[in-house]
Order: C-alpha cells, then structure tokens, then sequence
C-alpha cells in the first residue's frame, strides 16, 4: 500500500484543482444569483413593512431556528461528513457512503423533530427570552411567527445533508442554488400572501423557501440514483468519526450563532426598527464581503494540499498572497461606503413604508460595519488556514475572545451610540480577531509578515483616500437632494467610478495585486472571444 502512495500525490492535485475552478464558477454564478435575488427580496420585503415592530419581531423569531440549524446542523455537519463521504467513495463503496448518509440524515431528523416540538410548546417563554425588549404585543406576534418557522430547522438539517452528499459527488449546481430558492419562496409568498395575512406571509414565505431548497436537492441527488435506509444504528463507526469532528467546529458555530444573539438580543431594547436596520445593513455589506468568500472557497484545497505536504514556503505565500488581495480588493469599498451609504441603502431599500428616515437609520450601521468588512473576509480566510493544518482550537479561542470583546464593546457603545454602536463594536472586535488570527499563523508559518501586510494595507488606504476625494467633492458640488431616486442613482454610479479610479490608480502605480486581476480579466475576455 506504501508504494501507491506517491502516484496518488502526483495525480490528487490536478484533479482538486479542476474540481475547485468547477465548484468556484458554479458557486460564484450561484451566489450572484442569490445575491440578486436577496436585494429584491429586501426591496419587497421592507417595501410592505419598512422598519417596524411586526418586522422586529419576523426577524427575532427567525433568530431562534437559524442558530439552533447553525449550531446542530448547519455548515458544521457539511464539514464534519465530507471528509467521512470520501473515504467512502475513495473504495468505491457506494453502498456504504449511502447507508451512512441516510443514517446520519435520520439521526438528525430525530433530534431536530423533537427539538421543533418543544419548541413550538415553549414558543412564548424562548421569545420572552429572546425579545427580553419587546413590549407584550410584539412578543406575542414573534411567538405566533416562531411556530410558524420551527419546522424549518428540520428541513436545514435535511437541506444541509442533502447538500454533503451532492457534494461528495461532485455535484454543485443546487447547492449553488439554494439562496435564489429561498429567496423566490419569500419573494413570490409576500407578494401574494401578505394583503390577506400581513407579516405572517413573510414567515410562510420563509418555510416555503427553505422546502424550495431541500427540493432541488432532492432533483440533483436523483441523478445518483439514491439508495435510502430507514436506520437509526447509533454504534456505527462513521457516527463516532462524525462526533469527534463536530465538537471544535460546531463550537465555533456556536460563538458565531451568541454574537448574532447577543446583537440582536440588545438590539430589542432599543428605538423601534433598529433589529431590522442592523439585518438590512448587514445584508448590503454581504454584497461586498462574498467575495472573500468565494476567495476562501477556491483557496482552501490548495492550502490543504501544502499543509498535507508540510511545504510552510507555498503554504506561507499562498496566505500572505490571498490577504493581500482581499485587502486590495475591499480597501475601496470600505472607504467609498462612507460617503455614499445613504444613496446606496436608499436605491436598494428606499421605497414604500422604507422612508427616509429608515434609509438613514440603516446607513449608520452600513458605515460602521464598512469599518470591520476587509477584516470579516480575512477572519473567514484565516479560519481555513487553521483549518487546512488540521488545527480547529485556534480559532474557537480567537473566537470565544472576540466575542467577549464584542459584548463588552456593545455596552460600552449602545448608551451614546444606540444601533450603531452594536455595527462598531462588531467592526472592532473583529479588526483585532483578524489581527490575532495572522501574529499566530505568522508564528506558525515564517512566510507570512504581518507588518508587511500593514504597510500594504497603508498603502491601499491611502490610494483609496486619493480616489475619494475628488469622487466625494463632485457629488458634493451637485447638490442633489438625497430623498430623490436621480440622488441615488447619481451616488451609487459615484461609488461605482471611485472604485474604477482606484484600480486605474493602483495600476498607475505597479500594484502588483492590480496587474494581477487584470491579467485574469484579459484571460477571461480571450477565452470568451475564441468561444
């Protein structure tokens, strides 16, 4: 078996290789969709409600199923099969890799099931814990809502999966595809549903969305021919190698999943709409933060494969490579968010009961958490570098700091800052997990200069303050009014040109992370002209 080995090697790499360039194109395309998708569901949505206290209360009551999905069997029960599916289909034991899929999915089943009903029983003291700030009426309503959304958190389970499996399998395509199904359920219930039930057809919009996603799981998965099993054998081996793998992952979940709560937990007690003004804030900036995302994605194989082959050089200018162009790629936004936040969540957002005054309320979170955006995609990053070296407690420690931090900050913050100080305390927190996360893979991998990465973060604020300046005075000297569509419009498109600016400057100037992304877009535009 030993002399195998060394062919396996040679030929792993080629074919993981293609598979992430496959994988990437297909979640990139899938996301935009999503992402697409998400800003008309945002547009119907706070168009029908704007910021208000029914909304507060969909979005608390949504919180509950979320975190337990998160936490139980989110993207930590993906994580914690893939590795368990390959071994499987390595051997070519296809059975086997169904049997143990069917039996962790009924497992799961079982234990969400009954975690939904007692729920549903308990809906009114979670919510009163949950919405602590809400007056009676809203808590009411949230826990009218929370019954209503429950049983999705057994289709998460089922979702995630489903999901696992395609993957296993090479498959991508629905997996690429579940934020544009989710979206189109609530997008198209709202529509319909919510003259004659009000904000109750957000919630069913939600259930129907998330059926929507299991199903084209289930069309994609039957391309494989699909065995099921109805087993609940608890002493199979694969079980004990799921739960190991579980623990440091779906701790970390767990810190994510207290951080939203703890948000939105304070949150509750503040000016009516300021829950939903941090959600709609978030979701705008998720607009920009998917692309380090979609970096980490494409990255993590490779990082993978050099830490299996100990190779710390590659491993080292991979990293440094990686956080490098996520800075240079983000630096802009992040400044260019500044100025133009109020035309930007106004284009997106501003419209029926979504008035100015809510535009305004959401763009002082957008700016605040623009502060922490290059740090969230660098975080995300570097949790994948620990992970490729097999080490999954660093970052649960960062985490766990952070996340005391955070709280911290929020109390420090909310009294003279109210809503944006919750965005601001995220933003710093995170800024110093990021911090934290590169002094102790630098440690670990000598490649990697920190201080080299902060002069070229300098560097890249500074080109991105030469670009603002001009863009911010024109739209200044324009004076238009802000409430107007032609305003926002105009601003947006100002955001767009500083952004061009500061990849015409960077190029001016030899930033080798710019000549970089041109030559992958001249490669992009020659293979689309031979084609």
């Amino acid at each position: 078996m030993e002399s195998t080995e060394p062919k396996v090697t040679e030929h792993k790499p080629h074919i993981s290789i293609g598979r992430v360039l496959s994988f990437a194109t297909i979640t990139a395309f899938g996301f935009l969709l999503g992402k697409v998708s998400g800003i008309v569901r945002e547009i119907v949505v706070s168009a029908q409600y704007g910021l208000s206290s029914d909304l507060d209360a969909y979005f608390v009551a949504g919180t509950v199923p979320t975190i337990i999905n998160n936490i139980i069997a989110g993207s930590a029960i993906t994580a914690a099969m893939m590795p368990v599916f390959a071994r499987y289909l390595s051997k070519d034991a296809r059975a086997d890799f169904w049997y143990v899929g069917s039996l962790v999915t009924n497992i799961l089943l079982v234990i969400t099931g009954i975690i939904t009903l007692i729920a549903v029983v308990f809906a009114s003291p979670i919510i009163g814990f949950v919405g602590s700030g809400f007056p009676p009426e809203t808590q009411a309503l949230a826990a009218q809502l929370l019954v209503i959304m429950m049983p999705t958190l057994v289709l998460g389970a089922l979702l995630n999966m489903l999901m696992a499996m395609l993957n296993s399998l090479d498959r991508f395509t629905a997996p690429a595809l579940i934020f544009l199904a989710l979206n189109v359920g609530i997008i198209v219930t709202v529509v319909v549903l919510t003259p004659i039930i009000g904000i109750y057809a957000v919630a069913w919009g939600f259930l129907i969305g998330v059926a929507l996603q299991v199903a084209i799981q289930f069309v994609e998965l039957g391309l494989e021919r699909p065995q099921f099993h109805w087993s609940l054998n608890w002493r199979h081996p694969a079980i004990g190698q799921v739960l190991r793998a579980l623990v440091p992952i779906t701790a970390l979940s767990i810190v994510a999943q207290i951080n939203l709560l703890v948000d939105r937990t304070m949150a509750t007690g503040l000016p009516e709409g300021s829950v939903s003004a941090l959600y709609y804030a978030d979701s705008v900036l998720g607009l920009f933060y998917t692309l380090g995302t979609s970096l980490s994605i494409g990255a993590f194989p490779m990082l993978s494969r050099l830490a299996a082959d100990n190779d710390l050089e590659n491993s080292g200018r991979t990293i440094t490579t990686s956080v490098r162009l996520l800075i240079f790629i983000l630096m802009p936004v992040t400044f260019l968010l500044f100025p133009f936040a109020v035309p930007t969540i106004g284009l997106i957002l501003g419209r029926g009961k979504f008035d100015p005054s809510a535009v305004d309320l959401t763009a002082q979170a957008l700016m605040m958490y623009a502060i922490g955006l290059i740090a969230i995609a660098v975080v995300y990053f570097l949790q994948r570098a620990f992970y490729a070296m097999a080490d999954n407690v660093t970052p649960f420690i960062v985490g766990v700091g952070t996340m005391i931090l955070h709280i911290l900050l929020n109390l420090a913050l909310i009294p003279s800052m109210a809503h944006a100080g919750i965005a601001l305390s995220a933003s710093i927190s995170t800024i110093i997990g990021a911090i934290v996360l590169t002094t102790l893979l630098a440690h670990r991998i000598p490649k990697i200069d920190g201080v080299s990465l902060i002069g070229y973060s300098i560097r890249c604020a500074i080109i991105s303050v030469m670009c603002l300046i001009p863009v911010v005075w024109i739209f200044s000297v324009m004076q238009l009014d802000s409430e107007t569509l032609n305003a926002r419009v105009v601003g947006v498109a100002f955001l767009g040109i500083g952004v061009l600016l500061y990849l015409v400057l960077s190029l001016a100037l030899q930033v080798p992370e710019s000549q970089m992304l041109m030559r992958v877009l001249q490669g992009f535009w020659r293979r689309k002209a031979a084609e």
